[in-house]
């Protein structure tokens, strides 16, 4: 939770100050990312993404195995639950086992966190992290050092493939609050010279403020960019409403965290000049796939074995990447395409031609800016089982709420300040607590719901 004076005086500092505590920051995430465990899994991934059916189909299978008698000796949550509803561990010899196994939901995870995480490690060695929360339901993930290094080679390895490095110097579109929602001038972006990288805040993104942002990245120069798809899709179609250009291209558009929509893909690409490709991950490690240069989906057989059952499609993720807290079944709550052609990359791992998640409304705020990543709202209220923003008109927001037994007044408070922080005052806010939250047509929660027409 920010400390209010500590944050207040942050934001009155100068920029060059802040550019200089914004990097101190990133310099500790560059320690716990690229590590030797990161070089040393970066490299044996360059070469088994190549390896041939056979070799993928004996390497899942082991690891498969390994993880299912891991989480059952170790974790206390998978031995109680195992126990309970007569699952025979010692059968489990290979994937054609799955079955065996039960479906883990995310709100199963919620409720059982703490119990969750194996006893072979100490909690205080392990990294602690929060999930992005798209579905209204954040979780606490707790991983190993080497885990969290290997999550970060997996997701180069698939920036490698379009001939980007770690070290390149890239723009990020980033959901976090390093520039006070308020300010009025530029710059609306921070360095992170420790990461190569500007961080450039999506909540300051408005008709306001596309001329300076443009004018900052037409003197500037960056290898790619990447972040939130639907924030890139905003700045876009206001470069291109307002007839602007951008005259300095990237070498590429990675997007992540929310769903890549094809009108987003086609306008980004137009507008930014560069191509786009695309990856799917998660906080939880579960599971990975990474598109490749033909523009289709390859599983990340090293970390994860991905199901997909019944139509349309459900994702259940069994991962093998982060052994402080197994995910084995898991069902993330989105959908795929899978493709039954072998793709023409060369790759043999297992193809899906599209996935359907993490989508969302933004929020439109009285002044005209548009809000993603509301996930970072909704980690603050600990005490909730799914949070949903139901927007009616611009200057009015209602939480849904599905309530745990705890939660309460300090939840409600907590939810308010973030979401101000980032929306500012100006937005009518109520709490409406519900027994469940309407969900699409192929049961997916949406975590902001808007009827604001044309937004």
């Amino acid at each position: 939770m920010p400390n209010s004076v500590q944050e207040k005086l942050y934001y009155k500092m100068p920029v060059a100050l802040q550019n200089i505590l914004f990097s101190i920051y990133g310099w500790n995430l560059s320690r716990k990312r690229y590590n030797y465990w990161f070089h040393y899994h970066f490299a044996r991934l360059k070469k088994m993404e190549w390896w041939s059916s056979q070799q993928i189909e004996e390497y899942q299978n082991k690891n498969f195995v390994d993880i299912v008698g891991h989480a059952y000796n170790t974790v206390p949550f998978y031995r109680k639950w195992y126990d309970e509803i007569g699952v025979d561990v010692g059968k489990i010899k290979s994937l054609s086992d799955l079955s065996k196994l039960p479906i883990l939901t995310k709100q199963m995870v919620k409720e059982n966190q703490n119990s969750m995480v194996s006893t072979v490690f100490k909690r205080r060695a392990l990294i602690k992290g929060l999930t992005s929360g798209t579905t209204g339901t954040p979780l606490t993930i707790f991983q190993t050092k080497e885990g969290l290094s290997f999550q970060w080679a997996i997701w180069w390895r698939h920036k490698a493939r379009f001939g980007l490095s770690h070290k390149d110097r890239h723009l990020t579109f980033g959901a976090r609050v390093p520039i006070e929602q308020n300010q009025l001038r530029p710059p609306y972006w921070l360095n992170d010279y420790f990461n190569n990288r500007v961080y450039l805040s999506t909540y300051h993104i408005s008709e306001h403020t596309v001329k300076d942002i443009v004018m900052f990245l037409n003197r500037s120069h960056f290898d790619f960019f990447t972040g939130y798809p639907s924030a890139m899709y905003a700045l876009a179609s206001l470069i291109d409403e307002q007839g602007l250009l951008l005259k300095n291209s990237p070498k590429y558009i990675v997007s992540g965290s929310d769903a890549l929509l094809p009108k987003y893909e086609d306008l980004i690409g137009r507008v930014f000049g560069a191509p786009v490709t695309e990856q799917y991950g998660m906080a939880e490690f579960a599971g990975n796939m990474s598109k490749c240069e033909h523009g289709n989906f390859h599983e990340d057989f090293e970390c994860c074995y991905i199901e997909n059952i019944s139509k349309p499609h459900r994702l259940l993720l069994t991962g093998w990447g982060n052994y402080a807290m197994p995910f084995i079944r898991y069902e993330v709550g989105d959908f795929c395409t899978p493709s039954c052609a072998i793709c023409t990359c060369g790759r043999v791992s297992k193809c899906y031609s599209s996935i359907e998640g993490r989508l969302e409304d933004y929020i439109l705020t009285p002044d005209g800016r548009k809000l993603i990543g509301m996930n970072q709202v909704f980690e603050y209220a600990k005490n909730a089982k799914e949070i949903q923003i139901y927007q009616p008109s611009q200057n009015k927001v209602q939480f849904k709420i599905v309530a745990g037994n705890n939660f309460g007044d300090m939840d409600k408070k907590a939810l308010e300040r973030e979401f101000r922080r980032r929306a500012g005052i100006d937005m009518k806010i109520e709490f409406i607590l519900v027994k469940k939250l309407q969900r699409s047509s192929s049961g997916k929660l949406k975590a902001v719901v808007s009827d604001i027409p044309n937004k």
